[in-house]
């Protein structure tokens, strides 16, 4: 008599073939999430591309133009011709530029000595608190105060007042988000670095902060692009020479009608630097991964 073990059951050979055919159709569902996600994001900025090149006729046809019958630059010399475009892209890199600076190094530093300091739960739960409150809360609630308190420093339509009504809202969140970087970070590594002498900001510059880089350059990405599409505060505080993109992509909505053309050309220009912005960043993101440390 053959040994049981060289028999074969039914029973195992279609559980094998169960889990083969369950983790066919998770990989062909994520493989349909994930192209499903792209599209959703694919699709407008194409079709935002595709509107900057139309003709003017083509814009307003019933059933609507999607392919252009003939591809056209004029929108892009309309915003180009326009003197004031470039003082809207040079305003837009200094603010983003920064805030996002400034936040990335005042959040950094600040979640390092709050991870580090030993709170008890209810302080740090309650600082956490605090700080997504003030990140959530309607930004139109502060939008007149914060007007008269720039007026009052005469920091009306100046870069300044931008930048600092945006730090309002960028720090807190990215203190919060480099908080739980480094409280997920093996204490191990900092704490053999302590052993061999290391103070606290050798500590943090040459341990902590490789470790982190990955969350360092996503706070930057998440920084900039809220800085540089943030509309309300811009638009409440600079009136002509610190306007920004955002507010010069609005104003292409007039009392006689909306300029598409143009709008979606200032929208195409203003895409590109965060873009490369993020394409620059994404290798940091890499290199902060392999430099990280792994618990085990």
């Amino acid at each position: 008599m053959a040994p049981s073990s060289t028999l074969k059951s039914p029973a195992s050979g279609k559980v094998k073939r169960s889990g083969h055919s369950r983790k066919l159709f998770l990989k062909i569902l994520r493989v349909l999430v994930l192209t499903i996600a792209c599209l959703a994001v694919l699709i407008p900025l194409a079709y935002l591309v595709i509107n900057s090149l139309k003709l003017q006729a083509d814009m307003y046809t019933t059933p609507p133009i999607i392919i252009p019958r003939r591809i056209t630059f004029e929108h892009f010399q309309t915003a180009f011709g326009n003197p004031k475009t470039l003082r809207y892209l040079s305003n837009s890199l200094i603010v983003a530029s920064v805030t996002t600076a400034v936040t990335v190094i005042v959040s950094t530093l600040c979640a390092y000595g709050l991870a580090r300091l030993g709170l008890r739960a209810r302080w740090l739960a309650l600082i956490i608190f605090v700080f997504l409150f003030i990140r959530f809360y309607p930004r139109i609630t502060t939008v007149i105060p914060y007007f008269l308190v720039m007026r009052d420093f005469s920091l009306l339509d100046t870069v300044w007042a931008i930048i600092i009504g945006h730090l309002g809202i960028t720090i807190p969140f990215v203190t919060w988000l480099m908080l739980i970087v480094f409280q997920d970070l093996p204490r191990e590594v900092e704490e053999a670095a302590m052993v061999d002498g290391a103070g606290p900001l050798q500590r943090f510059w040459r341990v902590a902060l490789p470790m982190a880089a990955p969350g360092v350059a996503s706070a930057a990405i998440l920084t900039a692009f809220l800085s540089w599409n943030e509309f309300l505060i811009a638009s409440s505080v600079a009136k002509r020479q610190a306007q920004t993109l955002s507010i010069a992509v609005a104003g292409f909505v007039t009392d006689k009608g909306i300029q598409w053309g143009p709008m979606a050309a200032t929208a195409v220009i203003m895409i590109v630097p965060m873009i490369l912005f993020a394409l620059f960043v994404q290798r940091y993101l890499v290199r902060g991964i392999t430099l990280g440390a792994v618990k085990g």
